[in-house]
This record gives structure tokens, C-alpha cells and sequence, in this order.
């Protein structure tokens, strides 16, 4: 199910993991968790960095396609499927590194806390008119070279939402935590395409 490229650029990483191990004031390995979806065609990915955002692990899934007939069979049922187990738990199961939190842009995810064993967080722009709750807390760049954000956690880790949040805001006033999203998206792309270059070379 998932594609095993990601051997070559964890090897390329080796050296650079243990000078960011010696380096790390408050170390946070976060798993980011995407997935496309063009067409009738899926893929999902997992990013995993320090609280640098620099890359420790990355894995990727193989292309699912599925035509009309099956979208029908499976119903609302898809999204459990293949979403959350394929494109979320299977991936994050696969990572060889440990992670402390995973980071997801997707609402339905935090579901799949009951799962890992790691908190899961929802992260989108900071809306003023968005409802609020107990489980959703604001974060900022205290420079403004980002846009503010929100974070939902899921209600296992309730206690855990300021000491997670003031630890993202730490983050967030140097590195963008949501750029990571877009790695990912480019990753799936890239590798898409060259998949289809390589089948059109093969004719």
C-alpha cells in the first residue's frame, strides 16, 4: 500500500537527525497528515518533522482510483475506510519515528485518536466568526509574519489543549506549522506525475 521511496530520503537524512537531536531546546516531532482527491482518484500522505518543520520521515500511499459503482457501495462508509484507516492510521502506523502530536486539516481525522497513541489536532485559519469551545484554542504569530490559527483537539486530550497550544505558539513564531500541508500536496504531485511518465515511456 504505500510506496517505498522514503528509504533513500531517510538515509539522506541520517547525519542531518543526529545534529537536530543534539540541537533541540524543546523537541516536538509532529506527524502531518494529507490526502488528495482528484477526480476519482485518493492518495494520502504523512510528513513527519521536528519543531523546525525540517523533515525526519515521509510516507506516501499508493494511488487509490475508484470509479462511480464503488463510491455508491461504499456510501458514507468511504470516508471511515478509506480516510481514516488507509490514509490516516495505516500511514501513521507505518512511520518508523516517533511523533508527539499529529497535525491534520481535516475535522474528521481527530477521530482517529482512539487508534495512536499521540494526540490529534485540527488546524485551519483563525476565524472571529468561527463557534468556540473547550476544545479549540487560538494561535498567533506574535510578529504577524503569519495569519492566526485555530486548533481543535479531540475530547481524550482536553487536559492537554493549553500545554499543546502554547507549545505550537512557540513554534509558530518562527516557522510556519501550516507550510507543511502544502510539501505534502506538492510531494503527491510530483510523484503522480512522474508515475505517469513513466507508464506513457513504457508503451
Amino acid at each position: 500500500m504505500f510506496v517505498k521511496f522514503q528509504k533513500k530520503f531517510n538515509i539522506l537524512l541520517k547525519n542531518r537527525n543526529v545534529i537536530i537531536k543534539i540541537k533541540r531546546v524543546a523537541k516536538m516531532n509532529i506527524a502531518y497528515l494529507y490526502y488528495t482527491e482528484e477526480n476519482a482518484d485518493f492518495r494520502g500522505g504523512v510528513l513527519l518533522t521536528d519543531e523546525k518543520t525540517k523533515p525526519i520521515e515521509f510516507r506516501i500511499t499508493t494511488e487509490v482510483s475508484l470509479d462511480e459503482l464503488q463510491k455508491i457501495i461504499y456510501g458514507d462508509s468511504l470516508k471511515e475506510v478509506l480516510f481514516k484507516e488507509k490514509f490516516g492510521i495505516d500511514l501513521l502506523n507505518a512511520l518508523k519515528e516517533k511523533y508527539d502530536i499529529v497535525l491534520t486539516k481535516d475535522k474528521d481525522l481527530l477521530t482517529i485518536r482512539k487508534s495512536i497513541d499521540a494526540p490529534v489536532i485540527f488546524v485551519r485559519k483563525f476565524d472571529p466568526f468561527m463557534a468556540k469551545d473547550k476544545y479549540s484554542h487560538k494561535i498567533i504569530n506574535i510578529y504577524n509574519k503569519f495569519d492566526p490559527l485555530m486548533i481543535t483537539i479531540s475530547k481524550e486530550d482536553e487536559k492537554k489543549l493549553i500545554s499543546i497550544s502554547k507549545a505550537l505558539n512557540e513554534i509558530y513564531k518562527n516557522f510556519n506549522i501550516m507550510e507543511p500541508f502544502q510539501r505534502i500536496e506538492n510531494a503527491i504531485q510530483y510523484i503522480a506525475m512522474n508515475e505517469k511518465n513513466a507508464k506513457l515511456t513504457t508503451k
